[in-house]
């Protein structure tokens, strides 16, 4: 990369000129230019706990309980958000190390002390096809991974792989025993938000034991700050954390924040009030999904406890309803604990609160009430409407929120596909895929023009820089030879920019040139 400065004593008239990095411009089809990648020349950084609040680029997990993966930790600093962009006519392929540039952590338990769990650097290439179609037969979401966020980071979906399991068939609603167990196959499936919430960082991710893959099941709050959406952020200076609230003073169109393993996009939770008008005004996207509390027609569980199931979630858990009817009426050894119901085990007592399970939610729609009247989205967190990447229209999910920013159920989206699910880890690349974008530590660097100080004559020069990259800074008045004037500029550290002033360089020389390279790469966890 080379500067060149020419400056006129005599004209006073400065004139910059400056190398640039030719690129790829991005393809408007939203799917390839939706990517959040500014910043993946930059490390990811946590806050380690509420008292070690300056956020590190590398943290051990020894000494903590419940270590995810025996104890693994994140060694050398990784770089942030989407890496690298492919794509052939039929299919988009991201690489990502599935960790955020935004800071993350820290993880605390209800009592306040540490999760335990960690994130760590992963080693993602997805594929995603760019040709969706709606499902005929709707399937299932499995556990884990279903989708991408756009700055890399995985989705979840609204469990989180447990479910209530009984240990002797009841006579009564009221004397179900059980317990909750990971990997059940039961049909009272917990909902994640209602027990993991207070894991969740300020950005509104956390990662499970096994394997520290770092996600979302509900809205991206930080991310949906970084991307604009309606958001506003509080810094507390004495956590070094933001706490991130809407802001509806001047509300517009959520941005698309994510892809669903169908292909389809996920938006914010706000749209155009008129699904099929890109006139109308922008209102929050209201959930089809209700507590069964007796409000809107349901039924009350706390009253009869959790002995039938909604019609919506007979269908995802295969719960025989021949004759179509909402609610289901379910066998004894079927049924859900009551809501009062309590166990007392190793970390407290556990109350089975309405709102613990999905099947503890109606949907509207099967309840008499119209879509698009009464509420927005179907039961899958969707429709089909324009949006400003999609003037022509397509089906989009909406993250799901309340009129008072808080996440309502299903939170992202619901417990099935819309489309036909083709997507996930790709092993390997077709040779003819185009490359839109390449960046982390192979980002090419551009500059700025340089900015001279009258006053004093000092050259401030800025680059696009590699975090973690150290540069050689070479200055000459004649194109032939050149002078180190710093022969080991470190990247300035938190950020995608790197800033060198040389003084006084303007007052004499009638001109002033410049080149930049990088000379070498910390080393960083591939």
């Amino acid at each position: 990369m080379r500067t060149t400065l020419n400056f006129s004593p005599s004209s006073g008239v400065l004139i910059a000129a400056f190398a640039l990095i030719d690129g790829t411009a991005a393809s408007a089809n939203p799917i390839l230019s939706s990517w959040f990648t500014q910043n993946s020349s930059q490390y990811c950084r946590v806050i380690q706990s509420r008292t070690l609040t300056t956020p590190v680029t590398s943290w051990p997990t020894s000494g903590v309980t419940n270590n995810n993966t025996g104890g693994a930790s994140q060694t050398l600093a990784a770089y942030a958000d989407v890496q690298r962009i492919r794509y052939t006519a039929t299919d988009v392929y991201i690489n990502a190390n599935g960790l955020a540039s935004y800071t993350m952590g820290p993880w605390l338990t209800n009592s306040g002390g540490l999760f335990g769990f960690w994130p760590l650097s992963r080693d993602y290439q997805i594929r995603i096809t760019r040709n969706p179609v709606a499902a005929t037969t709707k399937a299932r979401h499995p556990g884990g991974m279903i989708g991408m966020m756009v700055n890399g980071v995985a989705i979840y979906d609204l469990g989180d792989a447990f479910a209530f399991n009984q240990t002797t068939t009841p006579t009564v609603a009221t004397n179900v025993v059980g317990t909750d167990g990971m990997g059940s196959a039961g049909i009272w499936s917990r909902d994640a938000l209602a027990v993991e919430v207070v894991t969740f960082d300020p950005g509104f991710a956390h990662q499970p034991g096994n394997n520290g893959q770092y996600h979302y099941h509900a809205e991206p709050k930080a991310l949906r700050f970084q991307l604009g959406d309606n958001m506003k952020a509080t810094y507390n200076a004495s956590t070094n954390t933001n706490t991130y609230t809407e802001d509806t003073s001047k509300l517009h169109h959520s941005p698309i924040l994510g892809w669903c393993y169908d292909g389809y996009p996920i938006y914010g939770p706000y749209g155009y009030s008129v699904a099929t008008n890109p006139t109308s005004s922008i209102t929050r996207m209201r959930t089809g999904f209700v507590l069964r509390n007796g409000a809107n027609g349901t039924q009350n569980l706390v009253a009869t406890g959790r002995t039938t199931y909604p019609k919506w979630a007979a269908v995802v858990w295969n719960v025989s309803n021949p004759s179509g009817a909402n609610p289901v009426s379910l066998s004894a050894n079927q049924w859900g604990p009551a809501t009062t119901y309590q166990t007392t085990g190793p970390g407290g007592t556990t109350t089975y609160s309405l709102g613990r399970y999905a099947p503890d939610y109606d949907y509207l729609g099967d309840l008499g009430y119209t879509k698009g009247t009464a509420f927005d989205l179907d039961q899958y967190n969707g429709r089909f409407c324009v949006t400003p990447e999609f003037p022509a229209g397509t089906y989009a999910y909406f993250t799901a929120i309340d009129s008072s920013g808080n996440t309502v159920f299903p939170h992202l989206l619901g417990k099935q596909y819309y489309g036909t699910s083709n997507a996930g880890n790709a092993t390997t690349v077709p040779g003819t895929a185009v490359e839109l974008f390449n960046g982390g530590p192979n980002t090419k660097e551009t500059s700025q023009a340089p900015v001279v100080e009258k006053s004093n004559g000092d050259v401030t020069l800025v680059w696009s820089s590699v975090e973690g990259g150290t540069y050689k800074v070479e200055a000459s008045n004649n194109l032939q030879s050149w002078t180190t004037i710093s022969a080991s500029k470190a990247a300035d550290a938190s950020s995608t920019k790197t800033v060198y002033k040389e003084s006084g360089a303007a007052l004499s020389p009638s001109k002033r040139f410049y080149r930049i390279t990088r000379l070498s790469l910390a080393p960083y966890d591939p």
